[in-house]
């Protein structure tokens, strides 16, 4: 799959700094740990790892990832995964909730 032209990383690496800045005191511990996951997310800043073709001596840097559940590069494919495994489990018929007072 292609990596797309703009993801959630690059926005946050271009204005973040803006946008913590405007919303100082009015985020949560938690919600400043996502952001800077995110914004560190498959760089340098996390490490990584070179592998070289013994073929063509092509070289390939691979960064690490956060692993924050909230980042989409990280455990969106995970949700897709879940989601699909659960739609497996559906019975082939049209649902509806009824409630019986």
């Amino acid at each position: 799959m292609a990596r797309p032209s703009l993801e959630v990383a690059d926005i946050l690496r271009a204005h973040g700094d803006a946008y913590l800045s405007a919303h100082a005191g009015h985020l949560s511990l938690g919600q400043l740990k996502v952001i800077s996951a995110i914004r560190v997310c498959r760089t340098a800043a996390l490490g990584g790892h070179v592998t070289r073709c013994e073929d063509c001596d092509r070289i390939e840097i691979a960064y690490n990832s956060c692993r924050n559940r909230h980042c989409p590069k990280c455990q969106g494919a995970a949700a897709r995964d879940w989601l699909a495994d659960r739609q497996t489990e559906l019975l082939p018929v049209a649902y509806y909730h009824v409630v019986f007072t």
